[in-house]
């Protein structure tokens, strides 16, 4: 009899679901001229380090990049953001793979556990990143043609993040990947 008294009770149990289960009271409801909460002062933030990360940032040309190389004193460190794959096909001469595209990698460089050296494809690579004897840093990527649209989790915004924490003179080189190959082709830089 316990059973049926129970179920009984039941029956006029009813959880409204427009509103929290920590919530006593009615459901509330929005008004449709209603105003947003004031953004967080961690997105304030955010915009601000992203600011200054750019300004410290120097886009590059394809032509300004065969120049540095070619005819300027202590040519740059190069960086190439893209997968192991993609640089194995084609790099510039003399460029380090950082492998910072896949998943795994890119949470890591993002968190702080790892550094640009860890993600380093090669001995050799790492060995002259952990050295830090370079003051300007040539990085570039396949997809990267308008650096005011990369998102704060983008590889190539936490390479450049990277970069600057550590002092750096990050270059980014712009364009498009068939104009760049076909300059560094004519270059000689490839």
């Amino acid at each position: 009899m316990s059973s049926v008294a129970a179920c009984g009770r039941r029956d006029g149990l009813r959880l409204s679901l427009n509103r929290s289960l920590s919530e006593p009271g009615p459901p509330k409801r929005c008004k449709a001229g209603s105003t947003s909460l004031p953004a967080s002062p961690c997105a304030e933030s955010l915009t601000l380090h992203r600011s200054l990360l750019l300004k410290k940032v120097r886009l590059v040309t394809p032509e300004e990049v065969s120049h540095l190389i070619n005819h300027g004193g202590q040519p740059p460190l190069i960086l190439d953001c893209r997968s192991f794959l993609a640089y194995n096909v084609c790099h510039i001469r003399g460029a380090i793979n950082v492998n910072c595209s896949d998943r795994f990698n890119r949470r890591r460089l993002e968190t702080g556990k790892a550094s640009l050296a860890e993600l380093a494809t090669s001995r050799e690579a790492k060995e002259l990143l952990r050295k830090r004897t370079w003051r300007s840093v040539l990085v570039y990527d396949d997809c990267t043609a308008h650096v005011d649209r990369l998102t704060n989790t983008h590889p190539m915004f936490l390479v450049l993040t990277a970069l600057v924490e550590d002092n750096r003179e990050p270059l980014l080189l712009i364009g498009e990947q068939y104009t760049r190959i076909n300059v560094w082709r004519k270059n000689s830089i490839i």
